[in-house]
């Protein structure tokens, strides 16, 4: 398995793509690869197909996906973002309402993309 620092995303969503666009601009921290099974593979990882379509999926040390993946990737962006998600994750008892609020916003995300025209990606 790699040490590398890997994010999967959702390629063909917009708002995915930008964010993974916004992200690489921030920090070099992380590696964005497409969420496809073939590379998935291709960097050793076995992650259930089900899951790496419905959710993002970071490496770093460990697997971690949806909200929490989410938090992790912010919180290597430095700033004042970065601090408040180190916070946020260290609240392990808000795990559960990150999850759901990733949900919601992955079932609603087609909605949202309108707002892709307002960042710089």
């Amino acid at each position: 398995m790699t040490k590398n620092k890997i994010v999967f995303y959702d390629h063909n969503c917009t708002i995915c793509t930008c964010f993974s666009v916004w992200m690489s601009k921030r920090t070099n921290y992380w590696k964005f690869h497409p969420n496809d099974i073939q590379t998935v593979e291709s960097f050793g990882f076995e992650i259930d197909q089900n899951t790496l379509k419905k959710n993002i999926v970071c490496y770093d040390k460990k697997i971690f996906f949806g909200g929490i993946a989410i938090l992790n990737i912010f919180a290597k962006s430095g700033g004042l973002l970065g601090i408040f998600s180190k916070f946020l994750l260290f609240l392990k008892f808000l795990y559960p309402i990150y999850f759901l609020s990733y949900y919601l916003f992955s079932k609603n995300r087609s909605k949202f993309g309108f707002l892709v025209k307002y960042f710089n990606c």
